[in-house]
Parts: C-alpha cells; sequence; structure tokens
C-alpha cells in the first residue's frame, strides 16, 4: 500500500484550503493508497510558479516528485489522475513537465 507523503521542510497547503486543492488531496490519497509505492508532493502554494495567476498561489494546484517513480508508475499516475480528475468538463489539467530534466513532475 503506499503512501501520500509531503516534502520535507517547504510544502505551503496555507491557513485552509481551496476546493480543488481539497478534491485533489483526496483523489491522491485513494489513489496512491492502491499504489505499490509512495507519491510525494513537493509544491502546493510555495515555490516559484508562473506569474500572480497561477493556480498554485490559491492552493487550486500541485506538483508531484517524479525522480523517484520508474516509467511505469509515471504513466499509472498520470493514466489515473487524468481518469479521475481530466474529463469533461476539464476542471484539471493534469501533466508530466519538464520530462527527463531534473525538475520533472507531474502537475495537477
Amino acid at each position: 500500500m503506499g503512501k501520500l507523503l509531503v516534502k520535507p521542510f517547504g510544502v505551503d497547503f496555507g491557513p485552509t484550503l481551496a476546493p480543488a486543492g481539497a478534491r485533489i488531496l483526496d483523489v491522491l490519497k485513494r489513489l496512491v493508497a492502491s499504489y505499490p509505492f509512495d507519491v510525494t508532493i513537493t509544491s502546493a502554494r510555495d515555490g516559484m510558479h508562473s506569474g500572480p495567476g497561477d493556480p498554485h498561489h490559491s492552493g487550486e494546484a500541485f506538483d508531484l516528485r517524479t525522480k523517484t517513480l520508474t516509467d511505469p508508475q509515471k504513466a499509472t499516475l498520470l493514466a489515473d489522475l487524468r481518469e479521475t480528475l481530466y474529463k469533461t468538463p476539464r476542471k484539471f489539467w493534469v501533466d508530466l513537465e519538464a520530462p527527463g530534466q531534473p525538475y520533472e513532475h507531474i502537475h495537477v
């Protein structure tokens, strides 16, 4: 059974969780519990993001570490998140950002 982890020293979820953030956490928790691997949240409201309108700042987006996952694990996580969150009408964007780069991560 996998665990949903949070990067030590640095993930800021804010004083209250936005409804979108709560939905992402709920889905992550349920999915990861069924995996034989752990998943780590590396960023929520914190970190460098694309500007003041970025959904991270409002608690509506999270980044997930991929450097500890195998390619099949990444593919499973991406597919499951998209199946659960990336439906019509599209409410959430799920993507592997910077594939193959040192800062590769899954953005939800």
